[in-house]
C-alpha cells in the first residue's frame, strides 16, 4: 500500500472512530458539526472531505464496517454449534425421528450465537448506540440503511434456521417474521447489555429464552405442539 492511501485509511478510520465516540456521548451524526468532528479526530476539517461527500456517507461507512463484521461470524458459529451436536457426516435425523437431538441441536446454537453477539456488542458499544440511535434518527439515508440491515439479519437466521433444521419444517415467510422479530429483540436488548453491565448474564439468559419462545412458540401454533412437547419433556432447563 502506498503512503498516501495509508494517510488516506488512517483519516477515514480516525473520522469514524470520533463519530462513533462523539454520537455515543452527545446526539445523532447529523447534529454534529464538522469542526468538533475534526477536532475530535485530530484532523484538519477539510480531511473530512477526502473520505465523505456528507455525514451520512460517514454513517454508512459505520453501518457496512459493523455489518460486515458481525454478519457472516454469526452464520459461521451457528454451523458450527450445530456441528458440534450432529457432526458433518452423521445421518440428519428429521424432528419426527428424533425430536430430541434436534431442540438440543437448536439450544446449542441458539446459546453460542447469543454469546456471540453480545461479544460484539461489548466491544463495541459505540457503534451499537449509533445503530439504536439512528434507527429512529432524523437522516432517512440511515434509517433506511439501518432497516437493511435488519432485514440482512433475519433473512439470515431464517436461512440458517431451514438448512441447519433447527426447527420442525415451517414456511419460509413465517421463518422469516420470526426471525425479524428476534433481530429486532436483539437490537434492542443489546442496550440493555451496554447499559446495565452487572446484568449481563442476565440478559443473555432473558435472550436464549425469548428465542426459544419465539421460535419453538411459533412452531407449536403451526401444528407441532405435540412434538415439540415430547422433546421439550426430555430437556434439562437447568442448562439454559
Amino acid at each position: 500500500m502506498s503512503l498516501s492511501k495509508s494517510v488516506l485509511a488512517q483519516g477515514k478510520r480516525l473520522l469514524m472512530e470520533a463519530a462513533l465516540k462523539l454520537n455515543a456521548n452527545t446526539r445523532s451524526l447529523n447534529a454534529l458539526s464538522l469542526r468538533e468532528l475534526a477536532r475530535e479526530a485530530g484532523l484538519n476539517p477539510n480531511t473530512f472531505y477526502r473520505h465523505f461527500k456528507d455525514f451520512d456517507e460517514l454513517g454508512m461507512a459505520i453501518i457496512e464496517e459493523m455489518t460486515k463484521e458481525i454478519r457472516q461470524p454469526l452464520r459461521a458459529l451457528r454451523r458450527q454449534a450445530a456441528e458440534s451436536v450432529v457432526p458433518p457426516g452423521t445421518p440428519q435425523d428429521s424432528w419426527q425421528e428424533n425430536p430430541q437431538l434436534n431442540l438440543a441441536k437448536s439450544m446449542q446454537v441458539n446459546k453460542a450465537t447469543v454469546k456471540l453477539f453480545f461479544d460484539y456488542v461489548a466491544n463495541n458499544p459505540n457503534a451499537f448506540i449509533l445503530g439504536v440511535r439512528e434507527l429512529h434518527g432524523a437522516s432517512p439515508v440511515l434509517r433506511k440503511a439501518l432497516r437493511k440491515v435488519m432485514v440482512d439479519f433475519a433473512q439470515d437466521m431464517a436461512d440458517d434456521i431451514q438448512d441447519l433444521n433447527l426447527l420442525p419444517e415451517l414456511d419460509p415467510a413465517i421463518l422469516y417474521d420470526v426471525s425479524e422479530t428476534v433481530s429486532r429483540e436483539m437490537f434492542q436488548l443489546s442496550m440493555d447489555y451496554i447499559e446495565q453491565p452487572d446484568k449481563r448474564d442476565e440478559i443473555c439468559l432473558k435472550a436464549e429464552k425469548l428465542i426459544i419462545s419465539l421460535t419453538t412458540g411459533s412452531a407449536v401454533l403451526h401444528g407441532y405442539g405435540p412434538l415439540l412437547l415430547g422433546a421439550l419433556a426430555g430437556t434439562d432447563w437447568t442448562s439454559l
